[in-house]
Formats: structure tokens, C-alpha cells, sequence
């Protein structure tokens, strides 16, 4: 047994204790919430924050997007790959920055960050064919899994124990968790991105895209589908893995999905945005 746990209402009332977010990276999550958003005044900021703006045009001008022309502005971005795009690797930038791996952690950060933006990708590209939920996608892939980062911020040597005890015994994280704490990255990880005020949606698909049939919001599908994706499954393996919800909401076959998978390289280009420098 882990010794000196933590209970989950003291968990929760570390959440406050970490690390504020950069004032950019607050306004970037702010706009999912802002009907009259300026997108030309927010892009500006993004520019006026020196390495933010490198970050951003690094991500820009990787093979993801395969531009023919090379992006040479956050403003020039904007122009070619819309605000949702730049939104979203602003953000991936910021929150990178912002929690870089830890040379005292077990948890491999930058790891972590890898699979996260290869979810992303491939629920930006889910979303597009199944024409569900484009908006959110990205960012909702992105953090479908945070409560990780959460337990690695809040009790690194408990969560370290966590993770040997899974690798030793081959059984699920969140099984561990919950016998060892009594409570779960899931939990945690929802109420981080409700602490952080981003859209329900996304706090939702933190808390449900395991179990996506408990969602009428498709978005949690999406991001099921991305994970499992992501894992290396295909084809019938992958399709009997759903829930039969998703086959009805969604007219979910594995040809559709397969057509809009982003291909290894840009794949590999999304893990790179990982490099927080």
C-alpha cells in the first residue's frame, strides 16, 4: 500500500495552489466563452508575446499543415489557417511551456504531451469527416487525459508509486487509483478544466470519453475514437470497441475513419509540438 495519501478534498484544494497560468494563455481559454471576440485583437497579443509567437510559427511552419509557402506572422497565420488553428497551437504552446517535463518526476511529461497532440490531431481530423463537434476537437483531444499531469503536479512521489505498481502488476492506472487513493486522474482532471473555465465540453469529455454512451454530446465519441486510434488499432479491432451509440449517432465505419486519419508524418510533426523551447 501507497503510505501518507492524500484525500481527494485535499487533492482539490491543491488544484489552487498550482502555478497561475501566463495572462495569454487565461485570455486564449477565456475566448471559447466569448461571443463577441475580437480573433485580429487576440492574434495581436499572441504576436506581442515574443516566445509565444516563436512557438507558434514553429508549429505553423512544421509539415502538419504542409503549407506551400512559409507562415512568417501570427497575423500571416491567421490569414491562412484561421483562428481556430491559431487558438489551438497558441494554446498547445502555452500549456507546454507552462508545465515542462520535470527531471525530478517518473512521469514523462514530454511523453505525455506527445500522445496528447497526437489525440488532438486525429480528433480535429474525426471531427471534420463526421462533422461533429469541429470547434472543440482539438483542445478536447489535447486534454482528454490532464488528470495525469494533475497527480504528477500535486503528489509526484504517490503518483511514481502509482506507475511502478502498474508497470509491476500490468493492471489499469485508474483501477490503482482508485484502490490506492480512493479517487481517480479522471476526477481530478475534470475539475482542473472546470477550475480553468474552459467550455463544459471539454470538461465533459475529460470525465466521459472512456465511457462515451453516458454523453449526447458526440464530442466524447470523438475523442474515444482518437485515443483508440492513437493506440495503434484499426479496422474491426478499433469498430468493436465502440459503444453502439456511436455506430448510430455517428454512422461511425472504419473507411470513414481510416480516409481521415492525419498520415505518420503529420502525426509525428503533432508529437513534435511537444518541444516546449
Amino acid at each position: 500500500m501507497i503510505s501518507e495519501t492524500i484525500g481527494k478534498k485535499d487533492l482539490l484544494a491543491r488544484l489552487h495552489q498550482l502555478p497561475s497560468l501566463p495572462a495569454i494563455v487565461q485570455e486564449l481559454i477565456a475566448s471559447f466563452n466569448d461571443a463577441d471576440l475580437d480573433t485580429v485583437l487576440l492574434a495581436n497579443k499572441i504576436e506581442h508575446d515574443q516566445g509565444l509567437s516563436a512557438r507558434v510559427l514553429r508549429v505553423a511552419n512544421s509539415s502538419f499543415y504542409g503549407l506551400s509557402r512559409k507562415v512568417g506572422s501570427v497575423q500571416d497565420a491567421l490569414v491562412v489557417l484561421g483562428f481556430e488553428c491559431v487558438r489551438s497551437m497558441a494554446l498547445s504552446a502555452g500549456m507546454v511551456h507552462a508545465f515542462p517535463s520535470s527531471p525530478d518526476s517518473s512521469f514523462d511529461r514530454q511523453a505525455y504531451w506527445q500522445r496528447s497532440f497526437r489525440v488532438a490531431a486525429i480528433a480535429k481530423a474525426l471531427s471534420r469527416e463526421l462533422r461533429q463537434g469541429k470547434e472543440l476537437a482539438f483542445t478536447a483531444g489535447m486534454f482528454h487525459d490532464i488528470g495525469l499531469l494533475v497527480l504528477d503536479l500535486c503528489i509526484p512521489q504517490q503518483f511514481s508509486k502509482l506507475l511502478q505498481q502498474q508497470a509491476d502488476s500490468g493492471l489499469s492506472l485508474i483501477e490503482l487509483e482508485r484502490s490506492e487513493l480512493g479517487f481517480d486522474h479522471v476526477e481530478i482532471g475534470a475539475e482542473l478544466i472546470r477550475l480553468w473555465n474552459f467550455p463544459s465540453e471539454i470538461e465533459q469529455v475529460v470525465r466521459y470519453w472512456r465511457q462515451p454512451e453516458l454523453q449526447a454530446d458526440p464530442l466524447a465519441g470523438i475523442v474515444h475514437i482518437s485515443v483508440l486510434a492513437e493506440s495503434g488499432l484499426s479496422g474491426e479491432a478499433l469498430l468493436m470497441q465502440l459503444p453502439k451509440n456511436l455506430h448510430e449517432q455517428m454512422f461511425v465505419i472504419w473507411e470513414r475513419i481510416e480516409s481521415s486519419l492525419p498520415t505518420p508524418e503529420q502525426l509525428e510533426a503533432a508529437a513534435g509540438w511537444a518541444q516546449a523551447s
